[in-house]
This record gives structure tokens, sequence and C-alpha cells, in this order.
């Protein structure tokens, strides 16, 4: 999803980064690539994270075996050097299938595990194995809200997400239109669909979801809501709604903070590790690294 083309050029263009694609090719084709978002660091070049990226990853064209991943000559190797010797500071955020984090350890990148909620869409009621206390929730609930896919709730479910993060005392860190303008874009590129949850008799949403896909896996993009039930009755309509579609699956998007991961845990999702992926090649990078993480 996260690798579409017009994902990538959108994440290019509202946050001002040159877009590249670095990759490895033989005879074959290419066998290893990846979008590459660039930006300086004063005279340094970087290849960066965007926000409202969950994956940055390495897409490799067949299973590389274990052979030439401990001979460290595998396409992916390869492209992890080139990386390396073409970025002075390079940051990658890995799809949960590379469970084999040791050629990115073994070139050198500082590898931090992370975990996210992935739930399955296939089973024939999504619905069944979420907490009792959310069903219960949903049943007393679901008739007080309308629910409804309609792009006009885009900058509502911004400004949400950001009321969220200020009731915990967090910075988005982002312009509620720069990210309006992003999520318009990606809508109207259908990679993205956008659903509220409204109380009735009220003309403002309670709860919006974000759902980026790619129309086979979904991603709980960017959400918000007030505190209350809006939440859980908006994901009871929306998770019939992607499986109907045919979404096999609904990634939540991150576990790492204790909170949120209990509120996602509720929705009968698995819990899944991937890994944050880092290499700062120059040496005066390292020391500003270290000052910035000390603070």
């Amino acid at each position: 999803m996260f690798a579409h083309p017009g994902f990538v050029e959108a994440i290019g263009r509202a946050f001002s980064h040159p877009v590249r694609l670095a990759a490895i090719e033989d005879g074959n084709g290419w066998q290893a690539a990846v979008p590459v978002f660039e930006k300086r660091r004063g005279p340094f070049k970087a290849s960066a994270l965007p926000h409202v990226t969950p994956i940055l990853s390495p897409l490799l064209r067949g299973s590389i075996h274990e052979t030439e991943i401990n001979h460290q000559r595998s396409a992916l190797d390869v492209l992890l050097r080139s990386l390396a010797d073409t970025y002075d500071q390079a940051t990658l955020q890995l799809h949960s299938s590379i469970v084999d984090a040791r050629p990115f350890a073994w070139s050198g990148w500082t590898v931090t595990p992370r975990y996210t909620h992935v739930a399955n869409l296939a089973v024939d009621d999504p619905v069944a194995g979420w907490s009792k206390s959310v069903r219960y929730t949903i049943r007393t609930e679901a008739e007080n809200y309308l629910i409804e896919e309609n792009s006009q709730h885009t900058e509502m479910g911004i400004a949400l997400m950001a009321a969220s993060y200020s009731r915990k005392e967090k910075v988005l860190g982002l312009a509620n239109r720069t990210l309006a303008s992003l999520a318009h874009e990606l809508v109207e590129q259908g990679l993205v669909r956008v659903f509220a949850a409204t109380r009735r008799a009220s003309s403002s949403p309670e709860a919006v979801a974000l759902i980026a896909h790619d129309g086979r896996s979904a991603h709980y993009w960017i959400a918000g809501s007030k505190p209350g039930p809006a939440m859980g009755v908006l994901l009871a309509g929306v998770v019939p709604k992607l499986k109907q579609d045919g979404i096999q699956s609904l990634d939540f998007t991150g576990a790492n903070v204790p909170s949120v991961a209990e509120f996602k845990r509720k929705y009968g999702a698995e819990l899944q590790t991937y890994f944050v992926a880092r290499r700062v090649s120059h040496p005066v990078l390292r020391v500003l690294d270290r000052f910035r993480f000390a603070r």
C-alpha cells in the first residue's frame, strides 16, 4: 500500500521531499527496490522516513535464501550498501513480512523492534473476536449514531486526531492543512476512504477514521474521536464494510504506547512485530543524534 506510486509521490509533494527509487537489478529485472524520500540535514543528505508513513520498506522480487543472507550477497544486502554509500543517514520502517532483520544489523544499521495489531477480516465474523466490553458498548450505543463514508469529514478527522494528541500532552508536529491536503489527494486516487460516526441530531462527527488501502489490505491510517463510545461504534460499521469490499486485513498501525496498545487489542487483532532500521553513516550526524535522543 505505502509503496504505491500515488502514495509515494503524494507524500513527497506534501513534505517537500524529492523522491527517488533505489533499485538493484540483474538480467531478470529488479530484485530489490525501495522508495527514497530525500532531505537535507545541513550539508548532509538523508533518506527520510516522512510523517504518516507507517511502512517504508524494501520490496523484494522473491524470498532470499539464508545462504545469501549469511554471505551478505543478496540483492537486499546490495541495496543496503547502496543506501549507505549514497546517504549520510537513512531510516526505514519495515513491513511485518520482513521477520529476519539480520541483513540490516550485519550491514551496520540499528534495528529496533516495534509492534502493531493486525485484524484478519477474512474470517466469517471479524467482529466476533472483539472484547466483551467493546461489543457491549456497540450493542448499547450503535443506534445513537449515524455511520457514513464521506470525504467531507476529512478535516474533522484530522482535527479530532490533533485534539487527542493535545489531551495526551503530545504534539502532532504537522499543520492540519498540510495533512488535509495530502489526505484529499489520496482520497481522489482511491487510496484512502473516510468514515465517520455522528451522534443522531448532531451535525458534527464524534469519530472519524481515514483508512488507507490497496484493495486487499487496509491500514487505520489517520483517526480521531471524542472520548466515549464513538470510535468503537464507528469501527463496528467500518470493518464489515471493508470485508464486504474484499479487504482481508486491517492493520491498526502501531501498538507501541501502553494505552494505545490496549485500545487496539480489544478489536481482536493479532500482535505482530516489525522493525525500524536506521543507519547514520557520518560521525557528525551520529553526535547530533546522541544529543537529540539524550534530551
